[in-house]
């Protein structure tokens, strides 16, 4: 098993549909599919309007296509509310990062303190459809736990870094699968969407929420030998 953590978003979707709402976390290769990349991705930060649901995109899984070991995505992006003011507002909060993100990480700016800071430079307002503070929260802990695993090479810190928060001596997986202990026997009796051919897809692994942001909304891959990709959420 080979791991890469925070690919490129080109690296991991065929286009900029899913750009803003969508956070590639990890990429993964395995010598039984060496010439195939198991991309682990999360789309917390947005909440799920259930009337947009598709066959292909729902509030437990989203199911993409296979181009070239990309995913290309097949549902309506109206499925996560805000998407539209999400999209405008990213590649402002990625700008600001760039600039400042080592000042933020230097001085442990704390979360609330960023998410009011972003929401005045940027004139944002939460209202029914776009949560501007979960989504800006979120924003932040990829960002500046991406950020501080370049500079140090240390996965997972920015609990202890920007909240104060004991990390302890646990060493993470990143990817669990069959053989880790926490979850060995497990993965493969996770409910599988009523979806075709659903016998065919065969578990990958599982990335855990709360590693990567405070949001415990877990990915669990399944993959059908072809060109498919299952990605549920679970929560934990």
């Amino acid at each position: 098993m080979k791991i890469e953590l925070y690919p490129n978003f080109d690296e991991v979707f065929t286009d900029e549909t899913l750009k803003g709402i969508f956070y590639p976390l990890c990429s993964l290769t395995l010598d039984k599919y060496p010439n195939k990349v198991f991309h682990f991705i999360s789309s917390n930060g947005l909440w799920i309007d259930e009337n947009f649901e598709t066959e292909n995109s729902t509030f437990s899984y989203t199911l993409f296509d296979v181009v070239e070991n990309k995913y290309k995505f097949n549902g309506n992006i109206k499925l996560y509310k805000g998407s539209k003011q999400a999209k405008k507002i990213f590649s402002k909060l990625q700008s600001d990062f760039e600039l400042n993100g080592k000042n933020y990480l230097e001085t442990k700016t704390q979360t609330d303190d960023y998410i009011e800071k972003q929401k005045q430079n940027l004139d944002i307002k939460t209202d029914d459809e776009f949560d501007a503070d979960y989504y800006i929260k979120t924003f932040y802990e990829f960002s500046i736990n991406k950020l501080n695993l370049e500079l140090t090479n240390e996965f997972g810190a920015f609990r202890g870094i920007i909240d104060g928060w004991s990390d302890g001596d646990k060493i993470s997986p990143i990817v669990y699968d069959e053989t880790t202990d926490e979850l060995k026997g497990t993965l493969n009796y996770y409910d599988k969407p009523k979806i075709e051919n659903i016998d065919d897809f065969e578990v990958i692994g599982k990335i855990v929420g709360y590693e990567f942001f405070t949001d415990g909304n877990d990915t669990i891959l399944f993959f059908n030998n072809s060109d498919k990709m299952l990605c549920i959420n679970s929560y934990s």
